[in-house]
């Protein structure tokens, strides 16, 4: 479809956006899981497989690798309402 092979767009690609394509789908469903996580009081679970993961290991270990953070401490800094009802229970 576009006229160049695989290697080729790859390479192409990370010369343009510093990531791989697979870095950059990784930051992308991170980056949607983090909105999820700042704004609702959804699961992590569901906020996880919303973006396509299936293995919530694989998940947490991509995602402490982008935030620095585990989803639940990403959610306890980040979402004021989350916070709010933790300390008033």
């Amino acid at each position: 479809m576009l006229a160049l092979g695989r290697r080729n767009l790859e390479r192409r690609f990370k010369n343009a956006t510093a990531n791989t394509v697979k870095e950059y789908m990784q930051r992308v469903k991170i980056e949607a899981v983090k909105k999820n996580l700042e704004s609702t009081q959804g699961g992590v679970f569901e906020a996880m497989a919303e973006v396509g993961y299936s293995d919530p290991k694989t998940f947490r270990t991509v995602f402490k690798k982008l935030t620095g953070l585990s989803p639940l401490q990403y959610r306890s800094r980040y979402n004021r309402d989350f916070v709010a009802y933790t300390s008033n229970r």
